[in-house]
């Protein structure tokens, strides 16, 4: 039986919240959204019974209030071996995004393939990941995409390349990325990645020296991201100076035009085309004042920008602020300033008015004590909101003209030496800490 030629839509279904209409039969059973999208398959000796007390019922049935949910289903014989093949044979063909998902309710959305893979590929392109080469036929492997990320001697971006594309893997995507191999600890623990999209393979590595090639790379798109890339003549050099005992590369060429042609999704473009500046925003999340004496208590966890770390801290809604502290470190190099010396506040909120940006309406900043309910933590701090962070990162006061020009026209690179205000004032230009984060409700 070729499974590709079962047609889905053919199947016998019925509506999720009218499972009780279930027949008795072994089947492999699918959960698919409004737009057909396959979000789960599963296996069962008996389908009605299965769906009496399903384990993903309560998830299902939460995100069936925003997308409607079908059960549809293939009957067959009720060879448990059989049976379990099949549904594996199903998963590997359509990949469903919550057979990879932890059973979490409720479900915040599903994240198409083609999205998780421009985001995986936008993350990527902030580590100097450049595009080696296209290989469009091998023996065992389907065509294949190779990417390098740079390394110098036991240092690289590998560590944030490890914790960009984990979490990726937390969404709820049919795209899923896989550290295939780890280099020893003594060698620097360099990452090897792989991903499937739409039958390209896309291989990341890490390689010595890659700066070398940087400067006279060209530029190229995949999946509608612009990457660095190896321009033909370098790769050919390359090839011929490989000995003969090197994988097999005969097929191996510069990637020229995009192999997956899917429309960029932008976020940062506005949906009512004015300026983001002075167009409509939503105004800064502000905590209710604690009454005097008590205390805050609040989750934390720390995402890293370019390798620069960063304390978000939330609170039992789940809005997401950032202590002065870490605002203090990256703009002053001070880990600790003082209250009374650094002028704490005033110096906030002037940085705050110089803000091209509406959202601020006389925001009321006051030290309180926080309590960090993972290890009973007490400390003092001021909350910045995240969104007020960010934008007090992305502000262009202090940064050089050359820079921004460079950065606008999609020339700047990070250079060593740069300071982690660059590092994180450039990589805002196009991303969003919210992105990195693992709320509550996410897989």
């Amino acid at each position: 039986m070729l499974l590709e030629n079962i047609n889905l839509s053919e199947l016998p279904s019925v509506y999720l919240l009218e499972k009780d209409r279930l027949p008795n039969c072994a089947a492999i059973y699918f959960i698919s959204d409004s737009q057909g999208q396959i979000i789960y398959i599963g296996r069962t000796v008996n389908l009605c019974e299965r769906w009496k007390a399903h384990h993903r019922f309560h998830q299902l049935r939460r995100f069936n209030k925003k997308n409607r949910l079908n059960i549809c289903w293939l009957t067959c014989n009720r060879d448990l071996e059989t049976l379990a093949n099949l549904e594996n044979e199903f998963i590997r063909l359509y990949k469903p995004p919550l057979n990879w998902s932890k059973v979490i309710a409720p479900i915040k959305k599903i994240t198409p393939a083609e999205i998780a893979l421009q985001q995986s590929l936008q993350q990527l392109s902030r580590f100097n990941v450049m595009i080696f080469g296209f290989d469009p036929i091998l023996d065992k492997e389907p065509p294949t995409i190779y990417l390098l990320y740079p390394v110098y001697g036991m240092k690289g971006f590998s560590g944030s390349i490890r914790t960009a594309l984990k979490n990726i893997n937390k969404k709820a995507s049919a795209l899923k990325w896989k550290e295939y191999k780890t280099e020893r600890k003594s060698s620097g623990k360099f990452g090897y990645w792989e991903t499937e999209y739409n039958g390209l393979r896309i291989d990341i590595s890490p390689a010595q020296s890659l700066v070398d090639f940087m400067q006279y790379s060209t530029r190229r798109t995949l999946a509608g991201v612009e990457l660095m890339a190896f321009s033909s003549e370098q790769l050919e050099i390359i090839l011929e100076k490989m000995p003969d005992n090197e994988q097999n590369t005969s097929g191996l060429g510069a990637l020229e035009d995009d192999p997956i042609s899917v429309e960029m999704v932008d976020k940062n473009k506005s949906t009512n085309g004015k300026d983001k500046d002075v167009g409509e925003v939503e105004s800064w999340e502000e905590l209710e004042a604690m009454a005097e004496g008590e205390v805050r208590v609040m989750t934390r966890q720390f995402v890293y920008v370019d390798d620069v770390e960063i304390e978000v801290c939330d609170n039992e809604n789940g809005k997401h602020f950032v202590r002065h502290n870490v605002y203090w470190w990256i703009m002053h190099g001070q880990k600790n300033p003082s209250r009374q010396y650094s002028n704490i506040i005033e110096n906030t909120q002037n940085a705050v008015d110089r803000l091209p940006t509406i959202r601020w309406s006389g925001y009321r900043f006051r030290f309180e004590i926080i309590k960090f309910s993972e290890d009973d933590v007490e400390v003092e701090s001021v909350l910045l909101p995240l969104a007020m962070f960010e934008d007090l990162m992305k502000d262009k006061s202090g940064v050089s003209s050359n820079v921004i020009e460079e950065i606008q026209k999609g020339e700047y690179t990070l250079k060593p030496n740069d300071s982690n205000r660059i590092k994180i004032f450039t990589w805002l230009q196009s991303n969003s800490i919210s992105s990195l984060l693992q709320t509550k409700n996410s897989e």
